[in-house]
């Protein structure tokens, strides 16, 4: 089931759909820059996600990022988590006034585990972020040449 949220569209008039431009979404289908709308697709029972859908081929539409930057940003968020769980474990919090107590021992530990499945769901969405940048680089290419 598709639900439509709003008719959107984030050009202005002198705006080529052509031309590349890494701040705008893009349509991995059309290979242009399309307008689109947004629309929350799954079943009722299910939860319900938020898509950029292409206006003109009703494809999926991406905002681009940069994996790089997408990197970063797993990396930050894993370590957050590891350090977090290290100081509840030994009661870092606790400024090392004794040993930490259960709850926040077994919180800590908690976070270990957490951690490493964040890292791998990171890194497996990491995959689809740089299949989608390699796709629009080699479409700027061809622009680029053409």
């Amino acid at each position: 089931m598709k639900q439509v949220l709003q008719e959107s569209s984030n050009y202005d008039k002198s705006h080529n759909p052509a031309l590349p431009d890494k701040k705008k979404p893009w349509c991995l289908n059309c290979r242009l820059h399309t307008n689109w709308y947004s629309a929350y697709e799954g079943r009722a029972v299910d939860k319900k996600h938020k898509v950029l859908r292409c206006k003109v081929c009703d494809g999926p539409t991406y905002w681009l990022v940069n994996p790089k930057t997408f990197n970063l940003a797993s990396i930050a968020t894993v370590l957050f988590v590891f350090l977090v769980g290290s100081a509840l474990a030994t009661n870092g919090f606790g400024l090392a006034g004794g040993p930490a107590a259960e709850d926040e021992f077994f919180t800590g530990l908690f976070c270990f585990p957490f951690g490493i499945f964040a890292a791998y769901m990171l890194h497996s969405r990491s995959k689809g972020v740089r299949k989608k940048w390699e796709e629009f680089d080699k479409w700027v290419e061809e622009q680029s040449e053409g």
